[in-house]
C-alpha cells in the first residue's frame, strides 16, 4: 500500500510542479505585456500631448469649455426616424461579431492618380474619408490629413485598398492645413510628421496645438482658434464654427481639445468644411451667419442610431446643405475606413437618393479626380462594385 502510495504521489507532485511551473511564466509574461502597454499608451508619441500653460490659460477662458470639458452648443433637435433606419444596440454587436459581406469592398476602390500639378486655382480634389485639397486663389488648403491608419494601434483601422493609392510625395506643395478634431481618422501623427517641415500654417481647434508640437510642427506655424474666432492667410479668410461632436485620443482625455467645422472664404469662392457632427439647428445659423456657400464638404457615413448625436444619417446631410444655403453638396467621411456596421457604400447609395428627391445639387467625383464648380462629377462609380 506504502508502494503504492509513494509511486501516485511521484507521479501526482511532477504534474502539480508543472503546472505551477507554466502559471509563473504566465503570470511574468503578463507583466511584461502590461509593462508594455503601460509604455506604450503613456510615452508613445500617437497619443500626442496635453496643453501647455499659455493654451491652458486660453482654454479656460472659453465659454465651450465647462468643468474641464469642452461641451456642445444646446440643441433641442431629436433624431427620431434614426432609430427606425438602424439596427439596435445587440443588432449592432452581432453585426460586429458577424459582418455581412458587403460590408467592405471585396476589390480596391477605382481611384484616379492625381497629378499635383493639376490642382490648379478653383479646383478640389478628395483624397478619401475627410482628407481634401482645395486650391483658393492660388493657396492650397488641405483638411483632415490622414494617409495612414485610424487607430493607434497597428492592427486596427486599416484603409480600404485603392487601385492608385495616394500619397504626401504625390501632392502639392501643400500651405495651409485646417484640422476639424483629433480622432484618429481625422489627425495621422504619421502625416503630420511628414508634413511638418514644408505646410506654412496649421490651424487646429482649442488645445490640438500640443499634439502637433510633439509630432514636430513649429509652434510659430500653428494657430489655435475657438468657436467663430477666424485668421486670415494670403487673402483667405479662415473661420472656426461649430460641430456637434466630441473628442479625445486617450481613453481618459475626451473632450479635453475642442471640435468644429470650417468656412474658408475668399473674394471668389466660400466653401464649408464639416468634419464630423451630429446634425442640430447650428447648420441654419451658420448658414445666415456665414453662407451662402459654392461648396460644402459634409460628413455622410459611420453613422447609427446608438450615435445619432455626434454623427449624421444622410437625410440630415442633406438637410444640412440646405440650411447651410450651398450651392454643392459634396459627401465626405465615407470609402476609406470601416467605422460603422452599415456596408461601405450605403452612404453614398442613400445620400444621392434622397439629393436627388430633394433637389439638392450633389456632386460624386471618385477619390484622386480634379474638378471645379464648372464641372461637377456625377459618376455613380461605386456600383460597378456591386456587380
Amino acid at each position: 500500500m506504502k508502494q503504492q502510495i509513494t509511486k501516485h504521489r511521484n507521479f501526482i507532485l511532477p504534474k502539480i510542479f508543472y503546472i505551477f511551473t507554466i502559471i509563473k511564466y504566465l503570470f511574468y509574461i503578463l507583466i511584461i505585456i502590461s509593462f508594455l502597454i503601460f509604455i506604450f499608451l503613456n510615452f508613445s508619441s500617437v497619443f500626442g500631448a496635453s496643453p501647455d500653460k499659455d493654451s491652458k490659460t486660453i482654454i479656460n477662458g472659453s465659454k465651450n469649455f465647462f468643468a474641464g470639458k469642452f461641451v456642445n452648443l444646446k440643441s433641442d433637435y431629436k433624431n427620431v426616424s434614426s432609430f427606425l433606419e438602424s439596427p439596435k444596440k445587440s443588432t449592432t454587436l452581432m453585426s460586429l461579431l458577424f459582418p455581412s459581406k458587403d460590408k467592405n469592398p471585396i476589390t480596391p476602390l477605382p481611384t484616379i492618380q492625381f497629378q499635383g500639378n493639376t490642382l490648379t486655382k478653383g479646383k478640389f480634389v478628395w483624397l478619401g474619408h475627410s482628407t481634401l485639397l482645395m486650391n483658393i486663389d492660388g493657396l492650397i488648403v488641405m483638411t483632415d490629413p490622414v494617409f495612414n491608419r485610424a487607430s493607434p494601434v497597428p492592427i486596427f483601422g486599416k484603409p480600404f485598398p485603392y487601385e492608385h493609392p495616394i500619397n504626401i510625395d504625390d501632392l502639392p506643395r501643400v500651405d495651409v492645413v485646417i484640422i476639424s478634431h483629433d480622432h484618429y481618422d481625422h489627425l495621422d501623427s504619421k502625416a503630420i510628421k511628414d508634413l511638418s517641415k514644408t505646410v506654412d500654417r496649421f490651424l487646429v481647434p482649442l488645445g490640438i496645438k500640443a499634439h502637433l508640437e510633439r509630432w514636430g510642427v513649429d509652434k510659430d506655424r500653428i494657430s489655435e482658434l475657438d468657436w467663430h474666432d477666424n485668421e486670415d492667410y494670403r487673402n483667405v479668410k479662415f473661420t472656426l464654427t461649430p460641430a456637434q461632436h466630441f473628442s479625445g485620443r486617450r481613453l481618459t482625455n475626451g473632450n479635453s481639445t475642442l471640435w468644429g467645422s470650417w468656412v474658408v472664404s475668399s473674394e471668389r469662392m466660400k466653401a464649408y468644411f464639416s468634419g464630423d457632427g451630429g446634425y442640430s439647428e447650428t447648420f441654419k445659423e451658420l448658414g445666415d451667419r456665414y453662407g451662402p456657400f459654392d461648396i460644402a464638404f459634409i460628413e455622410n457615413g459611420a453613422y447609427n442610431a446608438d450615435w445619432s448625436q455626434v454623427h449624421m444619417f444622410p437625410y440630415e446631410t442633406v438637410q444640412a446643405n440646405i440650411d447651410l444655403q450651398s450651392k454643392v453638396l459634396f459627401p465626405i467621411h465615407w470609402s476609406k475606413f470601416d467605422l460603422s456596421i452599415h456596408p461601405w457604400d450605403e452612404p453614398i447609395i442613400r445620400i444621392t437618393k434622397e439629393a436627388d428627391e430633394r433637389n439638392v445639387n450633389i456632386t460624386t467625383p471618385m477619390i484622386g479626380e480634379v474638378f471645379d464648380l464648372t464641372n461637377l462629377p456625377k459618376n455613380s462609380w461605386w456600383k460597378a462594385l456591386r456587380k
